[in-house]
């Protein structure tokens, strides 16, 4: 079976830095204890798995907004998560005492201080997105006049009278799908500004699945809660390539390989490299 490696591979940057981040903080004696997950640092159950052992406290129910979470606890340090959170989160930490470790991604950052200016210049926001992504949420909560735009359909519903309009988008989205989006929002609204702005690591990843050459079978190796990595899926099925996501080694021992020749691998932002290597090392020696 010939294995085809679709890069690039690994973790991108924001990743690499709020891991780095939160196992520095867990080695080190200077803060307080216990110290939280305020939601999963990253999509990656197997990393989370891993923090869990290491002596951090998962904050997470399904439901649960992060301000409730927060009422849970009295004491000690919280993780922001790579994916950023609302001004009241970190506000209501302070309140309560609370060490703060921040490992928002430096786009994420970006995107959110470009929404702050843009609303304080007067500007109507809109923002595309996964409505409960926790990027999202982060986004929506900095103010309640920002509006979610999750498909096209939202688009055609959309009756805004501005002159100023300002659209941003999550980080992690289909670029085929952001851009019938955005498409629609040019025509409908040709004085809008637009920021394009999924991040590099997303977009070259989508392309490498959209470019790749016609193949037996496509594994995405991720978590099925990573936005980025199901994107990636969608965009290899897009192109007629029977796909599969995968988390782990074991689900892809449980696969019948019999009828596959050809073979593309891909893997999301937030896989760990270690779980890709295993997956193709296997693969290279199936018959």
């Amino acid at each position: 079976m010939k294995v085809i490696r679709l890069e690039p591979q690994g973790y991108c940057n924001g990743v690499k830095n709020a891991l780095a981040t939160a196992y520095n903080a867990l080695a080190s004696s200077s803060y307080p204890r216990p110290i939280y997950l305020l939601g999963s640092i990253i999509h990656n159950q197997i990393v989370i798995n891993d923090f869990i052992k290491k002596g951090a406290i998962l904050l997470e129910k399904e439901g649960a907004s992060k301000e409730e979470l927060l009422d849970t606890i009295s004491k000690g340090t919280i993780i922001i998560s790579a994916h950023g959170v609302s001004d009241a989160i970190y506000t209501k930490a302070k309140q309560k005492g609370l060490e703060i470790i921040d490992t928002t991604c430096g786009k994420v950052k970006l995107i959110q201080k470009q929404m702050r200016e843009a609303l304080l210049e007067g500007y109507t926001c809109l923002y595309v997105g996964t409505k409960r992504h926790p990027e999202c949420e982060g986004i929506l909560g900095i103010s309640s006049s920002i509006q979610l735009i999750e498909s096209v359909a939202d688009v055609s519903r959309l009756k805004l009278n501005a002159d100023k309009i300002y659209v941003s988008n999550q980080t992690t989205l289909s670029i085929y799908e952001t851009e019938k989006i955005y498409d629609l929002l040019k025509e409908k609204f040709p004085q809008a500004k637009i920021e394009n702005s999924i991040c590099n690591a997303t977009t070259i990843r989508q392309m490498a699945c959209y470019n790749q050459a016609l193949v037996d079978l496509c594994l995405v190796i991720g978590d099925k809660k990573s936005s980025n990595t199901k994107k990636l899926a969608i965009a290899s099925e897009s192109v007629g390539i029977y796909t599969i996501l995968v988390e782990s080694l074991d689900q892809v021992k449980q696969l019948d390989f019999s009828k596959i020749k050809t073979i593309s691998v891909t893997s999301g932002a937030s896989t760990p490299p270690s779980i890709v290597e295993e997956i193709i090392e296997y693969l290279k020696r199936v018959d």
